[in-house]
């Protein structure tokens, strides 16, 4: 591995040296010197808490200057935005992670945002719909540009975003982890944009832990360990196992554990379960029979508008649509007015977006224990908290969650470590069936094998697990049996022995 991840100086768009930021008691970024050539892309990669988004969140002036030290320049002027508007202003667009939009603007208004087209003094409405319209359509996305946002699923707001970032006049682009929830088919008409950009000249920076995806479209890896760069690589001359071992700092363990899964009996049943869209008009997913039983876990998949995620919302009382069809826990039907009735019932569910499971401005400590309360107040009204404090120590130390301690806020966490304390919540709670959905997005590959370690630790105690992942490699790794969704409709069940990914992309896509 060479021992500089700088570039030529004449082939240098973006220079960064010394950059140092820090927030309270934590240097997240650390001395970090970097550099990215006109047209290449750079895969970042790191485990969660590594100083990945911090960085890029520097570059697309989110931390403003003033809150770091260090030096950027870029095309050889000093860069130091003092926010997002600027930094786009000159030349920066960045996608973030989370989902961030304006529920209640539409699809055109979202997609012009700081960029808003201006007639004689008055934004030209027309002319921002046609240039949504127009952008959308270039990507293949069928959208109404004066949809409410709101209205929108994840993986269709992710798309629009997307194509925002994409459509700016950018000379560098940063992606951080934009396939999460896109399908396959998404994520080769991405690349394949993402390819054009390049051959125009424009540097793009791509951040990912699907590591089939970033050597399938990087020009260069760099691996960042505890804030600093810890490596890097030339994509086309490394293997996966040496970047995975720069990450992780060791070595790196090969296929698939044997595993002999002793399933009892079902515990989760859906019977002709029909799910619509929040207005009561189109039917999102049909006739859905599931049998869901102790001690497995057994994935859901399906492409976009395959009604896999309107499914697994359903079956958790959170769907805001109409839903017909029964639903049974352990034999005996069950009512489902609201999520409370589910968790009443022993049902928990990681959410596709860590904000809707976890509350931000509160500790480790209170997430923890929200689902618990019950339990941990034998005094009606007053919480052992000497219990409660103890409980929540011992699953932080269990999940290795990366925080000074379980007082910590949530919003200050890495994406991977706000998803450990999802999966403390639950795990406190005791639940006896476990709904996930995409439970492992934007999570490193250390911190992902921790956390399917947990699942199956889970179901070998009796939880019974629902897996919904727009990861085929995440089910076939995972699952005792995946049923596969196409169409609003079951298309098959698959168990053990016959799931592969092939497989399972042929069934959602019906090849």
């Amino acid at each position: 591995m060479p021992a500089s991840s700088a570039s030529s100086p004449a082939d240098v768009l973006l220079a960064i040296a010394g950059l140092t930021k820090t927030f309270p008691g934590v240097v997240a970024v650390d001395s970090v010197d970097l550099s990215i050539a006109p047209g290449e892309i750079l895969a970042l990669l790191g485990q969660n808490g590594a100083g990945k988004s911090t960085l890029i969140q520097v570059l697309s002036g989110v931390h403003p200057a003033g809150t770091w030290s260090g030096s950027i320049t870029m095309g050889g002027e000093a860069f130091r935005p003092s926010s997002v508007a600027e930094a786009e202003g000159r030349g920066v667009a960045f996608l973030a992670q989370e989902v961030n939009v304006a529920d209640d603007l539409s699809v055109a208004e979202n997609m012009a945002l700081n960029a808003e087209p201006s007639r004689w003094g008055f934004i030209d409405n027309p002319k921002r719909l046609a240039d949504a319209g127009r952008a959308l359509k270039a990507f293949g996305i069928d959208v109404d540009p004066t949809t409410m946002m709101g209205d929108l699923d994840l993986a269709t707001q992710q798309l629009i975003l997307i194509v925002r970032a994409l459509s700016k006049n950018a000379r560098l682009l940063i992606l951080d982890e934009p396939t999460a929830a896109l399908t396959e088919r998404e994520v080769d008409r991405l690349f394949d944009r993402v390819r054009a950009l390049k051959a125009q000249g424009v540097a793009i920076i791509f951040v990912s832990h699907r590591l089939a995806e970033v050597f399938a479209i990087s020009d260069r890896i760099v691996v960042m360990r505890d804030g600093r760069i810890g490596g890097w690589f030339v994509t086309a001359e490394t293997s996966r196992d040496a970047v995975v071992a720069q990450m992780v700092g060791g070595r790196v363990a090969h296929g698939r554990p044997v595993h002999e899964t002793k399933a009892g009996s079902v515990a989760l049943a859906a019977r002709g379960l029909t799910v619509s869209e929040p207005d009561g008009g189109r039917v999102l997913a049909s006739s859905i029979d599931l049998d869901l039983k102790h001690g497995e876990i057994l994935g859901l998949f399906g492409l976009l508008g395959s009604g896999v995620i309107e499914t697994a919302m359903a079956l958790f009382g959170a769907w805001r649509g109409p839903v017909a069809g029964q639903i049974e826990l352990d034999g005996q039907r069950l009512i489902l007015s609201d999520p409370a009735d589910a968790v009443a019932s022993g049902i928990g569910l990681i959410a596709q977006d860590r904000r809707d499971g976890l509350s931000g401005e509160h500790s480790i400590y209170d997430n923890t224990i929200l689902a618990h309360l019950p339990a941990l107040s034998p005094r009606a009204g007053f919480v052992d908290h000497v219990a409660a404090r103890r409980l929540t120590q011992d699953l932080f130390d269990r999940l290795a969650i990366k925080a000074s301690d379980i007082d910590t806020i949530v919003g200050t966490l890495s994406g991977g470590n706000q998803q450990k304390v999802q999966v403390a919540r639950w795990l406190a709670a005791g639940v006896r069936v476990l709904l996930l959905i995409d439970p492992t997005r934007g999570v490193d590959v250390g911190a992902r094998a921790e956390i399917n370690r947990i699942w199956r630790e889970l179901a070998d105690q009796g939880c019974a697990i629902l897996l919904v992942s727009s990861d085929a490699e995440e089910l076939v790794d995972n699952c005792d049996r995946v049923t596969v969704l196409r169409g609003g409709r079951v298309a098959d069940t698959i168990e053990t022995s016959a799931i592969s990914e092939e497989r399972l992309l042929r069934l959602a896509a019906g090849i």
